[in-house]
């Protein structure tokens, strides 16, 4: 069976796959099914730094998001957290509070609540939720820890920079966010901890391993920095 904490699916067609194991109605389906669509549409053409399709990134938010037993509306939010951010050109790169308007009505007002509150969230410094007695809100801080994981699945943050160079000292590049992340690690594997989302935890302990990145990946870097479009590149 798999892992989904490990592997977060990456398409469309696993998610639904997941969903269904996990018990998710006819109804629910069609609603990640629309929701999939909908932010297709929107993220065509953009892909990470690491080549992977921008959409496959938000499937794999959301799955973590799913596999950690959070509510349907919270899943659909994750599938289109990225939405309200200025990268995303959304239907004709509309204004945010015009970008609001049709995310509630096409999805209810708690999804654009998700949305909006996680974009806000999305730059604040976790270091500060690290204590017991931390406020902040817990299902906002899942996502966020889902955002964060699911850049460093699967190697990708070894695919970011110049083709077989190691770009020591590159904002961007592999060192600088395999640095960066290895810095933020015990902020990650401390409130995955103190959420409770064990499986999560488990995910960064096996991903933030980057003794383990195979060594061949220097050799297929995507000569991107960050998330680009494909219009601008080819």
């Amino acid at each position: 069976m798999r892992d989904f904490f490990i592997h977060p699916a990456q398409t469309n067609l696993e998610l639904y796959a997941q969903a269904i194991a996990l018990g998710y109605s006819r109804v629910q389906c069609r609603v990640l099914s629309d929701a999939y669509v909908f932010a297709l549409r929107q993220v065509f053409p953009l892909a990470r730094g690491s080549g992977k399709p921008f959409i496959a990134h938000l499937v794999g938010t959301a799955s973590l998001v799913m596999e950690s037993g959070c509510p349907d509306d919270w899943v659909i939010g994750a599938l289109l957290h990225a939405l309200y951010q200025h990268r995303v050109p959304f239907e004709s790169s509309l204004a945010p509070g015009e970008r609001r308007v049709v995310l509630a009505d096409r999805f209810g007002t708690q999804v654009d609540e998700i949305v909006h509150r996680y974009t806000s969230f999305e730059s604040e410094d976790l270091v500060p939720f690290m204590g017991a007695g931390a406020s902040g809100d817990t299902d906002v801080l899942t996502l966020r820890l889902a955002d964060e994981l699911e850049d460093v699945c699967g190697y990708a943050l070894a695919l970011h920079g110049n083709t077989g160079s190691d770009d020591f000292g590159l904002r961007g590049s592999y060192p600088w966010r395999r640095d960066a992340k290895t810095a933020e690690a015990p902020t990650l594997l401390g409130l995955t901890h103190r959420l409770g989302l064990d499986g999560m935890h488990r995910s960064f302990i096996h991903w933030l391993d980057f003794e383990s990145t195979p060594a061949a990946l220097a050799e297929m870097r995507t000569g991107w920095l960050s998330s680009v479009s494909f219009v601008n590149t080819y």
